[in-house]
C-alpha cells in the first residue's frame, strides 16, 4: 500500500484524507510540522499533500514546509509533492518553487477532481 503524508498547518478546508484512503493510500496526517518532518525521516513516502502558509514573522524561511521539503527531498526522493495553498501567498509559494520540486499545486478552495488526479500514482 503506498503512503501518503497529508500536513496540514492551519486548515480551514474540507478534509480530503477519505479521498486519499479510496485511492488506495495509507495516510499518515499530522498537524505539527516538526512532527511530519520526524515522520518524514523515519519514512518513505510516494505522495506529500501539504498545506502551504507564510507568516512575514518568518526570519530566515519563505514559508512553514521548508524542512518538511528538505527532509523528503533526501528521504522520499520521487515522492510527488502536492501543495495546497491560498492565491494571497502566490509570491511566497513562487520563492519556494525557485528552491524546491513540486509536482502540483493546488488555490484553496481545492477542487477535489483535480486532487484526485494530482494524488495518482499511474501519474508518477
Amino acid at each position: 500500500m503506498p503512503n501518503l503524508l497529508f500536513f496540514v498547518d492551519e486548515g480551514g478546508f474540507e478534509d480530503p484524507t477519505t479521498l486519499f484512503i479510496e485511492q488506495g493510500f495509507s495516510v499518515d496526517f499530522e498537524d505539527s510540522q516538526r512532527k511530519a518532518t520526524k515522520l518524514a525521516k523515519k519514512n518513505i513516502y510516494q505522495v506529500l499533500v501539504a498545506e502551504f502558509s507564510h507568516n512575514p514573522e518568518f526570519r530566515d524561511r519563505v514559508s512553514n514546509i521548508e524542512s518538511l521539503l528538505a527532509t523528503l527531498e533526501g528521504k522520499s526522493p520521487d515522492a510527488k509533492i502536492i501543495i495546497l495553498y491560498d492565491e494571497l501567498n502566490q509570491p511566497q509559494l513562487d520563492q519556494l518553487k525557485a528552491r524546491y520540486r513540486m509536482d502540483t499545486t493546488l488555490k484553496f478552495p481545492i477542487d477535489k477532481n483535480l486532487l484526485r488526479q494530482s494524488i495518482g500514482l499511474d501519474a508518477c
